[in-house]
């Protein structure tokens, strides 16, 4: 190979060269940015997609809209509810251990409830909710109180004091029974059989002695009303219970349960209401003479056996199994010994 050749190949080589270098320039210069396409994908896999650095389009505000579209006619209404006095207990040294006196008895109060219904453009039903409740007539307080004198010698007795002091013929267990029966266990029967170490806070234990008075105030199964409070508060452990002094879930709703429950001052206060709510609306037909003198509403009332009862009390169809199973388990407890 002459000199003159050797010097064309290598020309031909450097412009390789250089053509190569410039297309590497080029090919870097407009290449996406890995970090930008990375952005862009978690953008889109997000509720906000980014379009530009302008606007950002809001996905779930969209929905919400759409749903808000829908409502084309609102209907705003009132309606009133008798609101249920509570029950106050306190302790008087003038009555002997067991026994109970009334020393004012209870009223209801009103209170207004605003309602909202939604309806869509044909006229369908679409919701409804409550929009707030004011109290327009205030509820008086009912006030029993507990006896704390001890016996020096047991005096004559009265016919009351004998059938619940020396009673050894209790309520028989069946699950039809007739729950508007006392079960007739006595004030310690009830400590005994409510003193489990499943109650891991001692709240069932240290309130034995209500489930014993709704007996004598409301003649109701105070066992009964036992068993309730263990199912629905898992032995007094859920948030509702310790947080709210609410054994049974009282005012809950399946939608939103803690925020609808009731808030109570202690778990006796809950422990009479619920027993007056069972006997005035669910145990009873309506008319039938209850306790202070009312008449019960019947407006849940199916008839008054577990079965009766879980039919309009719970949404749960084996509610009154799992109640019947608590309410064995404690008969048991007494009885066996």
């Amino acid at each position: 190979m002459n000199t003159k050749e050797s010097f064309r190949h290598i020309r031909m080589l450097i412009f390789l060269c250089i053509n190569l270098l410039i297309l590497i320039i080029i090919y870097l210069r407009f290449m996406p940015d890995k970090q930008s396409l990375a952005t862009d994908e978690i953008a889109v896999k997000s509720n906000k997609i980014k379009i530009s650095s302008a606007e950002t389009i809001d996905l779930e505000k969209i929905i919400q809209n759409n749903i808000n579209s829908k409502i084309k006619s609102e209907e705003i209404y009132e309606r009133q509810e008798e609101l249920e006095y509570i029950t106050k207990y306190r302790y008087s040294d003038e009555l002997y251990v067991g026994t109970t006196r009334v020393a004012q008895e209870g009223k209801n109060g009103i209170q207004t409830i605003s309602m909202r219904k939604q309806f869509d453009a044909s006229g369908n039903f679409l919701k409804e909710e409550q929009l707030n409740a004011v109290v327009t007539k205030s509820s008086l307080d009912k006030i029993i109180e507990i006896g704390t004198k001890i016996y020096v010698e047991p005096p004559k007795p009265t016919v009351q004091e004998t059938s619940r002091t020396n009673q050894s013929n209790n309520e028989t267990l069946d699950f039809n029974m007739n729950l508007n029966n006392p079960s007739k266990f006595t004030i310690e029967q009830f400590k005994e059989m409510l003193t489990d170490e499943k109650d891991k806070n001692k709240i069932f234990e240290e309130n034995s002695d209500y489930f014993y008075y709704i007996e004598e105030q409301y003649n109701i199964n105070g066992v009964f009303v036992a068993a309730i409070g263990i199912h629905e508060s898992a032995w007094g452990t859920s948030k509702i219970a310790t947080a709210k002094y609410n054994l049974f879930g009282y005012g809950a709703y399946d939608s939103n349960p803690y925020n609808g429950a009731y808030t109570f001052s202690s778990y006796s206060e809950s422990i009479d209401l619920l027993a007056r709510v069972l006997v005035k609306y669910y145990l009873n037909p309506s008319g039938t003479k209850i306790y202070d003198g009312q008449t019960a509403s019947g407006k849940y009332y199916n008839g008054n056996s577990l079965t009766n009862v879980n039919q309009k009390y719970a949404t749960d169809k084996n509610w009154a199994n799992c109640v019947y199973k608590h309410m064995q388990y404690l008969y048991n407890k007494v009885q066996k010994k």
